[in-house]
């Protein structure tokens, strides 16, 4: 098969650390997502105007705060992941209820990262519709699979699977439970 082409989402990283900046970017990229990013809290706002559909946001920035800025991202219909070292109780609580998707605490596993991203964007609708790679379509929300314009017959667990590789090029897995590069739940005997 040649390279997955997806229709994803543009997602853009606030993030004021350099090397966590690039590390989001690099991983997001590799599985398929467009990438605009900035460092202060205070550029952000021009940013947005850019067609950004999903934002992974630290709270601690120059200039205006992850806090500060998530109104903006409301204002938008833009869903936000807080992604930050800080992990008292409050600050959790406030950046759930106002408004941000989720919370993850720094350091974090990218893996899991990139499942809540995706988790989010299907919980809020904006979840890629198709998936190519060659001549193969996969249309997510009819579940079919097409190569060459003709539709394929596969089991369900043959299409999650197909869709599981198809969403992580690049991703190694194992078959082993516990593996360390393996989606959790994602195990059958063979």
């Amino acid at each position: 098969m040649e390279g997955i082409e997806v229709e994803k989402d543009r997602i853009l990283i606030v993030e004021d650390d350099r090397a966590i900046r690039e590390l989001l970017e690099m991983n997001l990229m590799v599985t398929g997502y467009s990438v605009c990013m900035c460092g202060d809290g205070n550029e952000t706002a021009a940013l947005l105007e850019k067609g950004e559909e999903f934002a992974l946001v630290d709270i601690m920035l120059p200039g205006k705060n992850g806090f500060a800025l998530l109104p903006l991202f409301r204002e938008r219909g833009i869903p936000v992941i807080f992604l930050t070292a800080r992990d008292d109780v409050n600050s959790k609580v406030r950046g759930l209820k106002g408004g941000a998707e989720d919370y993850i605490v720094k350091p974090f596993e990218v893996l899991e990262l990139l499942v809540r991203v995706e988790k989010v964007l299907e919980r809020t609708g904006r979840l890629e519709k198709l998936l190519r790679a060659g001549d193969v379509e996969i249309h997510l929300g009819s579940r079919t699979v097409l190569r060459g314009g003709e539709e394929i017959r596969l089991k369900p667990l043959e299409y999650e699977l197909l869709v599981l590789l198809a969403r992580n090029k690049n991703v190694t897995f194992t078959r082993k439970p516990g593996g360390a590069c393996a989606p959790p739940g994602f195990f059958v005997t063979l």
